[in-house]
């Protein structure tokens, strides 16, 4: 009873996490556990929704199907492979499905040919995929079973392995000996040529497989596809890595091939399991997207009407995919898709794009400004300038959008109609809703200027500047610069010094006038990045460019200017000398002998390194092991005698070494008979001898050495 009571709290628990947050991975796979013990009826529901928060994730679709199967609701099944199948290229759901189809339609007439065409459909989808082989071979030995002409059997059978060992997978080594057992069983004179002919394929094949398999060794297909943060896993980062050194390694077209159609489908395969873990990547979308484009105007360029229709339709299909799932709401792959629509000449499709953007209930967009702009300049191509008019109203109409859409709409009448009235009545129109906008007034403000109206500048500047405007006078400080900007270049010196003179009395009201007079002096003077003072006495004055107008205090601006100089300076403070700093390595297991620290090793010092790296190995020792404890056991009970006594070994009772007595003198028997011999050579004159003569030598030495001898004491055995 405790045990369901703490079964449920835990289950209660995990989904009022996943109300707060949908992508806990644990309560996930707790709500997942207690699904799967449930009836499909009890738990479709809850099925529903984990494909919906997760829809490429092959191995819940799975679960789901399997659930059906289990309760022998077909009709579902089939229409969840309907929903996942095209969608979820998961080999593991594919390999589901070529089962489900085996074992439910094997009591129809057409069995036969349904078979068939699940299998071409599996292999023409997910054929190519490294963990294919049981598909191949699960269809080779499916046709070897039917009971028809033989002649077609042996036709398709070597179609399909004829097609294998041309794809890189796993088992592709096990597939071409098992082609070679078919084809020397149908005609052993014959087979060899044959098999001769596709050996090359074959071990070109195994050469790509090998490197395929390395490049997929680390890569999770069944890792779900959630959105990321700011500060991303080390485990994503590597993923995603991973990912795209594969499809890097797809596009530099490993086969060597020069079918074309291949290696695009090779690499469009790529992408889109990719895209089942890393949906939430824009870039990965548009990369997709972008490289079917530029594979239908490669068919185009060759005048290949089929192809190029199939890569368009098959860009247009993935863009959809895009914005149907993870994409909903993200304005590029939305902007990417329109303008791929009408480079196709489908005005109509792209316009529903559009709208699908800008439509509250769809994408749900909190600030559609740009949406609208790129729909009005979208308008203004297609349609001209009236329904790009019609556009901008609708915009403003909206409540989402902000003031950019009326600069947009009167820069777009400016450049397109020529017609300057109009852009100032779209300018004058957003000023009454937006005038105490900063940036907007700015904008109107750079427009004018640069049309060379200087008497309407300066209406603008004074109405906008005047006390009925509800402006901050913080917010004022960048439109008096521009003021002053404006009169340094078109005025006289006496509206220069009152536009100044004012100028100065909003900072005296902000108390940030200390110090401020001549550095307000030195824009008058300023063009471009030409400064009437040279870099150090800016430095000494506290000048700062970018921050002058709007920084609250002139200590902001000291420290932003004097950064780069303190940077030069600490470059120049001594460092600490770290080349004999051992580097930690992070491990969870140290190895013996190493120094081990919490979270990681120490390596050794370079020189006991150099001589462990020397001996050889420990595996090459096999014993025998001495057991250090029994050893230091009888190291201390060992009794150590006082006097020493001569250690005698016999055998069988004849004396064999006497040590203490004949090492030394043995000893003193080699130094004298050195001697002896420097001694006879140099009475002689004889510096060299042969090996002859020294082998006599030492015989008549050792014979008169014998004859001399105790004869109780037998010669010493080395």
């Amino acid at each position: 009873m405790s045990e369901n009571l703490t079964r449920n709290q835990s289950i209660q628990q995990a989904r009022r996490i996943i109300n707060e947050n949908k992508y806990s991975l644990e309560s996930w796979a707790i709500l997942i556990q207690d699904a799967q013990e449930k009836k499909i009826a009890q738990a479709r529901e809850f099925y529903e929704l984990l494909i919906t928060q997760f829809p490429t994730c092959g191995k819940f679709w799975k679960i789901y199907i399997e659930s059906e199967m289990r309760g022998r609701n077909y009709e579902n099944v089939e229409k969840i492979f309907q929903q996942c199948l095209t969608k979820v290229l998961n080999i593991d759901l594919w390999k589901c499905y070529l089962s489900y189809v085996r074992d439910t339609k094997n009591i129809l007439p057409t069995f036969r040919e349904k078979m068939i065409q699940a299998y071409d459909f599996a292999l023409e989808k997910i054929g190519m995929d490294i963990y294919s082989y049981t598909i191949w071979n699960d269809y080779v030995n499916f046709l070897r079973s039917l009971q028809i002409d033989e002649n077609q059997i042996i036709a398709a059978v070597r179609k399909i392995y004829h097609k294998g060992i041309a794809t890189p997978m796993t088992g592709v080594e096990v597939f071409w000996k098992d082609y070679c057992k078919y084809e020397m069983t149908v005609n052993p004179k014959a087979g060899k040529s044959i098999i001769e002919s596709r050996s090359r394929d074959f071990y070109n094949t195994k050469r790509v497989a090998k490197e395929l398999e390395t490049l997929t060794r680390s890569i999770d297909r069944n890792s779900l596809c959630i959105p990321p943060t700011s500060l991303q896993s080390t485990d994503v980062i590597k993923q995603l890595s991973a990912w795209r050194k594969l499809i890097a390694w797809e596009r530099s077209n490993p086969l060597k091939t020069e079918d074309t159609l291949l290696i695009i489908r090779r690499v469009i395969l790529t992408y889109e399991q990719c895209l089942l873990c890393f949906g939430y990547h824009t870039d990965m979308w548009y990369e997709a997207c972008a490289y079917l484009e530029k594979a239908s105007r490669i068919y185009s360029n060759r005048g290949d009407v089929n192809l190029t229709k199939r890569f368009r339709d098959e860009t247009s299909n993935l863009y959809q995919h895009a914005i149907q799932t993870y994409m909903s709401s993200n304005m590029l792959i939305h902007f990417a898709y329109a303008d791929f629509e009408e480079s196709c000449f489908n005005i109509d499709k792209a316009r529903t794009i559009y709208n699908r953007l800008l439509d509250i209930n769809v994408a749900n967009l909190k600030d559609p400004t740009l949406a609208y702009i790129q729909a009005m300049h979208f308008e203004r191509r297609t349609d001209g300038i009236k329904a790009a008019r019609t556009m901008f109203k609708r915009a403003r109409e909206d409540l989402r959008t902000n003031h950019q859409i009326y600069v947009a709409s009167a820069l777009m009448e400016y450049y397109c109609t020529k017609d300057k009235n109009i852009a100032f009545n779209i300018f004058n129109l957003g000023l009454k809703k937006y005038s105490q906008n900063v940036d907007y007034i700015l904008a109107y403000i750079d427009f004018m200027t640069h049309l060379n109206e200087d008497h309407n500048a300066r209406i603008l500047f004074e109405r906008v500047l005047s006390i009925d405007n509800l402006i901050s006078k913080q917010c004022q400080l960048p439109i008096w610069r521009e003021f002053v900007k404006f009169e340094s270049q078109i005025g006289d010196i006496e509206s220069i010094k009152k536009v100044e003179k004012r100028q100065l009395n909003i900072y005296s009201d902000l108390n940030q006038l200390e110090g401020r007079e001549t550095l307000l002096f030195i824009d008058r003077y300023k063009i471009l990045d030409l400064l009437p003072c040279s870099t150090a006495e800016l430095k000494l004055l506290n000048y700062n460019n970018d921050n002058l107008s709007t920084n609250s205090s002139a200590s902001l601006n000291s420290q932003a200017i004097l950064e780069p100089t303190a940077s030069d300076r600490r470059a120049l403070l001594p460092r600490p000398d770290i080349k004999h700093l051992m580097p930690f390595q992070p491990t969870k297991d140290p190895l013996p002998g190493s120094h081990p620290t919490p979270g990681g090793v120490f390596p050794l010092p370079e020189t006991a390194l150099f001589l462990v790296k020397a001996l050889p190995s420990a595996r090459n020792f096999e014993g025998p092991f001495v057991i250090i404890d029994k050893l230091m056991r009888y190291v201390a009970r060992a009794v150590i005698p006082d006097s020493f006594e001569p250690v005698r070994i016999t055998i069988q009772g004849e004396l064999i070494r006497n040590l203490g007595t004949m090492n030394n003198k043995n000893s003193r028997k080699a130094d004298s008979d050195d001697e002896e011999e420097k001694f006879r050579l140099n009475m002689t004159g004889h510096t060299a001898m042969n090996i002859y003569q020294q082998r006599q030598q030492k015989r008549i030495k050792l014979d008169s050495n014998g004859s001399n001898a105790d004869l109780s004491i037998p010669p010493v055995l080395n």
